[in-house]
């Protein structure tokens, strides 16, 4: 009988108890790795979104992720998040224009939930060419879409976030942002009188 245990293979047991279990490596193991998708906020898995999130901040090579996240997209791989990273990391390599195309031609794939963000987005992009009046007219769309009670999904209020930091801003505070944004172009301040009569009634 104790030949028989010494011959037995590691973690034998001999009662009818559940074999112990190797979990602290396993947790140990686990911990390290869900530190390091944290530590630089790259999702967990190996999909197409995930490996281009991995060479945008891990890797930290924005030229090559960008087509990273071009397969994403035609993969149908978290298509909202992709995209906007995309458009992001163009920016930031100086190549806004393709950014603004690449959104245009690719918003229809995304979420209605996304279109927002997008939007965004776009108005960002327009002010980094000087494409002023495509800036001017989306932000007066955004305006309208206030005052029919289509912004924020239709909801009084939505959840921002700001250097990682989550608040609330209601409808009214971002229409007051979007007419500081429309001032900051120099446009007329008769014209912005017009368009906080006729564009928006909160």
């Amino acid at each position: 009988m104790m030949k028989d245990k010494w011959n037995a293979p590691p973690g034998f047991r001999s009662t009818k108890s559940a074999p112990t279990s190797p979990a602290k490596p396993l947790g140990i193991s686990r911990t390290r790795y869900e530190s390091f998708h944290v530590a630089y906020k790259v999702p967990v898995g190996d999909t197409p979104y995930v490996r281009a999130k991995n060479v945008q901040l891990v890797d930290k090579d924005p030229e090559r992720a960008i087509p990273l996240f071009w397969a994403a997209i035609n993969a149908g791989d978290r298509v909202d998040s992709a995209l906007k990273d995309m458009a992001i990391v163009m920016k930031q390599q100086n190549r806004a224009e393709e950014a603004i195309e690449a959104i245009k031609s690719l918003r229809h794939r995304c979420s209605d939930q996304a279109q927002e963000s997008l939007d965004n987005i776009l108005v960002d992009l327009y002010k980094r060419c000087g494409r002023l009046n495509d800036q001017v007219a989306l932000l007066r769309h955004k305006l309208y879409l206030i005052q029919q009670g289509m912004a924020f999904n239709g909801k009084r209020t939505k959840t921002a976030r700001s250097q990682g930091k989550k608040f609330q801003v209601s409808v009214e505070q971002e229409a007051t942002r979007l007419l500081v944004l429309i001032l900051s172009n120099r446009i007329p301040i008769l014209y912005i009188f017009i368009l906080t009569l006729n564009e928006i009634e909160l």
